[in-house]
């Protein structure tokens, strides 16, 4: 099995979203809107479900790319030239 530039796969761009979130915060702008529409169908005010989200992400993010190099997954590589 050849392997994969590392920077070309979704698990990768997953956990740097996750960090990112985790060091600085999700944008409350989306969260809030993200929330808007949760709030149409439950009880919570929208700001109550942006601030929720936001203490969950990184680790929803984090199981996403573990899922994604779960199974028969390609090894990563740090050459650039690596066929996809």
């Amino acid at each position: 099995m050849n392997p994969i530039f590392f920077a070309w796969t979704r698990s990768f761009w997953l956990s740097v979203i996750g960090i990112v979130i985790l060091i600085f915060g999700a944008p409350p702008e989306v969260l809030d809107g993200i929330g808007t529409f949760v709030a149409v169908i439950t009880p919570w005010q929208p700001e109550q479900v942006g601030s929720v989200l936001n203490s969950i992400a990184p680790a929803v993010l984090w199981a996403a790319a573990l899922h994604q190099r779960s199974g028969a997954a390609r090894p990563y590589t740090l050459d650039p030239s690596a066929l996809d």
